[in-house]
């Protein structure tokens, strides 16, 4: 269950519209593309050039990472203006959302996150965990904006991203670091990447310790991906496993006055801990690939009250998966075809013990998805390439042991999606697109902890339009722009007034991206982008309102400087604008602020060794970027704090 957490438009799109297509063709006078197109495989499934991509894409490789600010994954999604990243509890990006589209507290439903091609994406409302993944062995991370359920079925509507891991196969390395800064938080890092005769052995280890910003807010992680892989011809096959521990204190949100008081104090005394295995079996070739995986995740709630009772829940999710594909080239259609086979079964508890009440409640449910699709790229004229894709996708829910109301439910989905993109001569390239998406309702969406009934609620659907390009020049430009609109029925979320998960009225989600990098000779660098986000109900009691929590604007700007060939300094400046609370879907009460943060990455080589200072949040400004409104209470706005000015030094080596 989730926690509380027009004629304008017409001319916007015709901006954008000249914009996107007029503006490059102008601008592409003053160079020609020299440089090699990078790869990607989260567009196609398979590694294709980024030319060839029908969508907005970004690309930020392992030496971006290096050079920002960032100190989690959350961190270098955050330095994207597309990618609004929500922190809860503002250390190492544990429990943080991710939202492409505008989608505010349901972001992380709406948004599919990748790991090697494999979804993260449970069928519960915990999310993915970021901070389980060892920023020292991601290779690159793929930004893939817009609806992608044709290829990759439920929770790709707004976008996704996939995080692409380091391969002995690439090259052999080792290091190691520690690292020590504010709020007690220690880290200990290490990566090795060895051949062991004709097998590749990659293992990444991550672990922190940390007493937190705010009271009651530690954290305990502890994170391990291991794989080992060798050649068959022109595939690579190999087994992949990842494990996670994690322990958190939840501090919980702040009303105003509290907040404006102390921002360290805590309202909470909840804790968690969560456990996650993953085992994966896996193929790559350029005309095959398949993954087999199973997953398992073991999560508890501790939850005293004030009263003097205490709720506890307990869940186990297993997943167990296998993605088959093909890929074939027909005279001048590229084909792709592939079954994605999903099941998963949740087994959850919940009971609450007081002086005068106590109750139990347990459910098993099941979910099982299959799924088809076919995707044909064909070749038009050389430079322009029309692409139809086609998915068919079975969900079917049954719930054990329920209390009243259904116990299953089996729904059929038809997935469509229709691009045309054209490449110029200079290197441009336009692209315009048409898609359908969908989202199943999660496990836990369905299921009321407190009543222990199950609640089936309908999938949501929704109608994608697209335009955008892309263009790289000589002097080693790269930018891009698009503009989307997403009509959406049936969209998932939490109603406060009913505590349970619902259908909500019609809504719309508008967007525009912009995206910019340049070196500026050999020591400078600079990237900046834009993002603008419109979601608003389109029927119902609030129609006209905007949706809750998603900002109008994002601004991101990055400049590295290299003093010299051992010593770097980066900085990153990220812009927020304001947005309603959680929950106002009327939008009745008043905005949460706007705000500005700004990090700095000061890194110096000694040889093997290396020297990096981190300053989050220099300014020290105060700052949450999740929240909500509760109407009945006397001081009705309450916040999750962000961390002020926070320094940490890290001492690493490589071997």
């Amino acid at each position: 269950m989730a926690l509380p957490l027009q004629h304008k438009h017409k001319t916007l799109f015709a901006i954008a519209i000249a914009g996107a297509l007029g503006g490059p063709a102008r601008a592409a006078d003053a160079g020609a593309v020299v440089e090699t197109a990078p790869m990607l495989v989260t567009a196609s499934r398979f590694e294709a050039s980024i030319d060839t991509a029908p969508v907005n894409i970004l690309t930020i490789t392992a030496q971006e990472i290096a050079d920002s600010g960032a100190n989690s994954v959350s961190d270098v999604l955050r330095y994207q203006a597309a990618a609004s990243v929500s922190s809860l509890f503002g250390i190492n990006g544990a429990r943080d959302r991710v939202d492409l589209g505008g989608f505010g507290e349901n972001g992380g439903s709406n948004t599919l996150i990748l790991l090697n091609g494999r979804r993260l994406n449970d069928l519960d409302l915990q999310g993915v965990n970021l901070a389980a993944i060892p920023l020292q062995s991601i290779e690159r991370i793929e930004i893939v904006q817009g609806s992608a359920s044709v290829l990759y079925g439920d929770n790709a509507v707004s976008g996704v991203v996939n995080i692409v891991t380091k391969s002995a196969l690439d090259g052999e390395a080792a290091n190691a670091s520690v690292q020590y800064g504010s709020f007690q938080t220690r880290r200990l890092r290490a990566n090795l990447r060895q051949m062991a005769g004709d097998t590749a052995l990659s293992l990444s280890l991550d672990g922190l310790k940390s007493d937190g910003y705010r009271d009651n807010n530690q954290q305990q992680d502890l994170s391990l991906l291991g794989e080992a892989s060798r050649e068959l011809g022109t595939a690579i096959a190999g087994l992949r496993l990842s494990a996670n521990r994690e322990t958190l204190e939840l501090p919980g949100p702040l009303n105003e006055p509290a907040y404006q008081d102390d921002p360290t104090q805590a309202n909470s005394h909840d804790k968690t801990r969560e456990h996650r295995y993953t085992t994966e079996l896996f193929i790559e070739g350029e005309r095959y690939a398949a993954e087999l995986a199973l997953r398992n995740k073991h999560q508890e709630l501790h939850s005293p009250d004030d009263y003097g009772g205490v709720f506890d829940s307990e869940g186990d999710l297993r997943t167990l998966s296998f993605t088959p594909r093909v890929k074939r080239q027909l005279w001048n259609h590229a084909l792709t075809a592939g079954v994605d086979a999903y099941r998963s079964r949740l087994d959850a508890g919940a009971t609450y013990r007081s002086p005068s009440f106590n109750s139990d409640s347990n459910q098993q449910v099941t979910q099982t998805s299959t799924a088809v699709y076919l995707a044909d790229a064909i070749n038009l004229t050389g430079r322009t390439t029309l692409n139809l894709g086609l998915r068919r996708q079975l969900v079917q829910v049954k719930a054990d042991e329920v209390a009243s109301g259904n116990d299953r439910r089996s729904d059929g989905i038809n997935l469509w999606d229709v691009s045309l993109s054209h490449r110029q001569h200079d290197g441009a390239t336009h692209y315009v697109r048409i898609a359908k998406s969908f989202r199943s309702p999660l496990l836990d969406e369905m299921w009321n902890y407190n009543t222990g009934t199950l609640s089936l609620i309908k999938p949501q659907t929704g109608r994608h339009f697209e335009i955008g390009s892309r263009m790289r020049y000589a002097n080693g430009l790269r930018t891009s722009i698009s503009l989307f609109r997403m009509q959406l029925e049936d969209e998932i979320a939490y109603d406060l007034a009913g505590f349970a998960n619902v259908n909500l009225e019609k809504t719309r989600h508008d967007g525009l991206d912009w995206q910019m990098r340049l070196p500026v000779g050999k020591q400078f660098s600079l990237q900046a982008a834009y993002a603008w986000r419109h979601a608003t109900y389109r029927d119902g009691l609030n129609d006209g309102k905007a949706v809750p929590l998603v900002p109008r604007s994002r601004f991101t700007l990055g400049q590295q400087y290299a003093f010299s060939a051992d010593s770097h300094l980066g900085v990153d400046v990220i812009y927020t604008g304001s947005r309603y609370f959680g929950n106002d879907d009327a939008n009745a009460g008043k905005k949460m602020a706007p705000y500005t943060r700004v990090d700095l990455n000061y890194r110096h080589d000694f040889g093997r060794w290396y020297a990096r200072l981190l300053v989050h949040n220099l300014t020290d400004v105060k700052t949450a970027d999740s929240g909500f409104y509760r109407s009945y209470q006397p001081n009705p706005y309450y916040d999750y704090p962000l961390p002020e000015r926070a320094l940490y030094l890290q001492l690493g080596a490589s071997f």
